[in-house]
């Protein structure tokens, strides 16, 4: 598995996703803390990197220069992957609906953006519930009545009736 670089560019979810499969590896790898802050910024280039680059220099210069992961991983989160992009994650969430999409699409995008608005579907049942919301009107109507209430029965239901 090579590691994934990232230069700051693009969707901001791509910072999540890096952050994400950096983590898995760390996990992996069971580094020290600051072995984990090392690792993560030899993996940054270009914009990301230049960054980096500024905020050590400013741990340096104020003589922090031991950075914590989860301090690494919060200011590059800030930076990145704003909350302001999160929150309109969590809205494109709260009104997912199919629409023009297959239920495969659907669903796949359903668990996509659902982790952006966790607290809308806090168990297996509300995540079912929230998902047959979204179903159109021809789908729900034959759906509705079997009472599914486990996600993955729901979309291999809502699939046969498609």
């Amino acid at each position: 598995m090579h590691p994934p670089t990232f230069d700051g560019q693009g969707d901001a979810t791509l910072a999540e996703d890096w952050i994400q499969d950096i983590e898995e590896i760390l996990h992996v790898i069971n580094c020290t803390d600051e072995q984990k802050v090392l690792y993560s910024a030899f993996k940054l280039t270009g914009e990301a990197k230049r960054w980096w680059i500024y905020e050590r220099t400013i741990r340096e210069v104020e003589g922090t220069e031991i950075v914590r992961w989860l301090y690494f991983k919060q200011i590059f989160l800030e930076r990145f992957f704003p909350t302001s992009v999160q929150d309109d994650k969590a809205m494109e969430f709260a009104n997912l609906v199919l629409g023009a999409m297959t239920v495969h699409q659907y669903a796949a995008r359903f668990i996509e953006l659902s982790h952006f608005a966790a607290y809308l579907i806090p168990d297996e049942e509300m995540k079912a519930c929230k998902f047959e919301q979204g179903l159109n009107e021809k789908i729900y109507e034959r759906i509705v009545g079997f009472q599914i209430r486990n996600f993955s029965e729901l979309v291999n239901k809502a699939i046969v009736f498609e």
